[in-house]
């Protein structure tokens, strides 16, 4: 009983700590160590592009400062837990304007472990627009969803219907 009511704590903290950094979201410019004033006139209204293009990528747990290693193992959590967890984890990449793209209904579970899986690899912040993470490269042999949400498999009947 003490494990269960320790995990919830350290879940209410991890969930803090995420809060906090979606909250206190760092200058873009110092994170992708872009010189945004470099910029000419004309283009500042587009700094968040040329930051994308032109920026430092930082693995998410770096940007985030939230570091991938405090994500509990799926399983060590109950299936609740996992839904919390990753709908902060969402929330929080949301702040950061990361985007996970995922297909409907998808289980919380497969999410959380693509999320954390997601962690350590390197994106721009841009700190404004959108910057969308795909889980599936569209091979179906690599396709990380049950077939029940693979769509890559609907672009092979596709492909093999237009031919």
């Amino acid at each position: 009983m003490d494990k269960k009511r320790d995990l919830d704590n350290y879940i209410v903290q991890l969930v803090e700590n995420m809060r906090d950094s979606a909250q206190n979201l760092p200058d873009p410019n110092e994170v992708s160590e872009f010189d945004e004033e470099s910029l000419p006139e004309e283009l500042k209204m587009f700094a968040y592009a040329e930051r994308f293009l032109h920026g430092k990528a930082k693995r998410i747990s770096v940007i985030t400062d939230i570091d991938s290693a405090t994500f509990p193992s799926p399983n060590k959590l109950t299936d609740s837990q996992i839904f919390f967890l990753c709908d902060e984890m969402i929330r929080l990449l949301n702040a950061y304007c990361f985007y996970a793209d995922f297909p409907k209904g998808l289980p919380a579970e497969i999410r959380y472990k693509l999320l954390r899986s997601k962690w350590d690899e390197k994106v721009v912040y841009t700190g404004e627009g959108m910057t969308c993470f795909e889980f599936c490269d569209y091979e179906p042999s690599r396709c990380p969803y049950p077939v029940d949400f693979c769509h890559c498999k609907d672009l092979d009947n596709l492909d093999s219907d237009m031919m």
